[in-house]
C-alpha cells in the first residue's frame, strides 16, 4: 500500500503536465513572412543615336571602359586652341568593333585605352595642316587623312585601377624622334609599354606609323573621306 501511494505521488505531477494546454502561439495563418525583394539596379538608357548608324559607331556605346580625352576639343594640343566644338569619338563600324575587341584583351591585363583623337572631319584636317604643313606629322588634306576616313586612332594605355597613363616616353603630339616607333634609345619600361600597346592592336588589325607612337591606322577597307561633323549635346 505504501508502495502504491509512493508511485501515485511520483506520477501525478507528470500526468498533470501532459494534460495542461499548450501555450498559445501567435496566429500567422500558416504563412511565414517573406523578405523584401532586392530592387533591380536602375539602368539609365543611353539616348538614341543622333547619327547615321550604318556609317558610324560612337565608341563608348560598344564599351564604356574606353576613356576619352579628345584633345582637339580643348586647347591642350600642339595648336594651343580648340578645334572641335565638343569631344566625341566616332569610327566606321568595322573599326569600332576592332577597337572594342582590343579593349577587351587589354582589360584582362588591367589596362585600357584612352582616346586622344578618333574620326576627324575633313574641314578640321585642313585647320591642322594650316598650322603644321609637314606630312611627317599631319596628313595633307589634299590627299586625305586616315582620321578623316574614320579609321585612325590616337591613343595611349592607362591602368584601369588608377586611371593613370602608362609611360610612353613623350606626351601626345610630341614632334621629335623620341616619339618615333623606330626609336630604341629609351628606358626599358617605356619600350615595354609601347610593345604591349602595339602587339595587342596589331592582333586586331591596326598598324603603327613611324613618327608617332600613339597613332594607329586600321588595316581593313579604305573608307571614303567624310566632312560629317557630329552634334554636341545640349548643355
Amino acid at each position: 500500500m505504501t508502495t502504491i501511494r509512493y508511485l501515485i505521488c511520483l506520477l501525478l505531477p507528470l500526468v498533470l503536465c501532459t494534460c495542461a494546454p499548450a501555450p498559445e502561439q501567435p496566429e500567422t495563418g500558416g504563412v511565414f513572412p517573406i523578405a523584401e525583394p532586392i530592387p533591380e539596379p536602375v539602368i539609365v538608357p543611353l539616348p538614341a543615336p543622333d547619327y547615321d548608324t550604318s556609317q558610324w559607331v560612337e565608341l563608348v556605346r560598344l564599351d564604356t571602359s574606353f576613356r576619352l580625352e579628345i584633345r582637339y576639343a580643348t586647347d591642350s594640343n600642339f595648336m594651343e586652341r580648340k578645334i572641335y566644338d565638343c569631344g566625341r569619338c566616332f569610327y566606321r563600324p568595322a573599326v569600332a568593333r576592332a577597337l572594342a575587341a582590343a579593349q577587351a584583351e587589354f582589360r584582362k591585363q588591367g589596362l585600357g585605352l584612352k582616346m586622344f583623337d578618333c574620326y576627324r572631319p575633313q574641314p578640321y584636317q585642313q585647320r591642322l595642316w594650316d598650322v603644321m604643313p609637314d606630312a611627317r606629322y599631319v596628313a595633307n588634306p589634299a590627299r586625305g587623312s586616315v582620321h578623316s576616313r574614320g579609321a585612325a586612332a590616337d591613343l595611349t594605355l592607362i591602368d584601369l585601377a588608377t586611371g593613370k597613363e602608362l609611360n610612353m616616353g613623350t606626351p601626345y603630339d610630341y614632334f621629335g624622334e623620341a616619339a618615333y616607333t623606330t626609336t630604341t634609345d629609351l628606358p626599358a619600361q617605356v619600350l615595354e609599354n609601347r610593345t604591349i600597346l602595339q602587339d595587342v592592336l596589331r592582333r586586331h588589325g591596326f598598324a603603327t606609323i613611324r613618327t608617332e607612337w600613339w597613332h594607329f591606322n586600321f588595316s581593313g577597307p579604305r573608307f571614303e573621306l567624310s566632312d560629317w561633323v557630329w552634334a554636341c549635346p545640349e548643355t
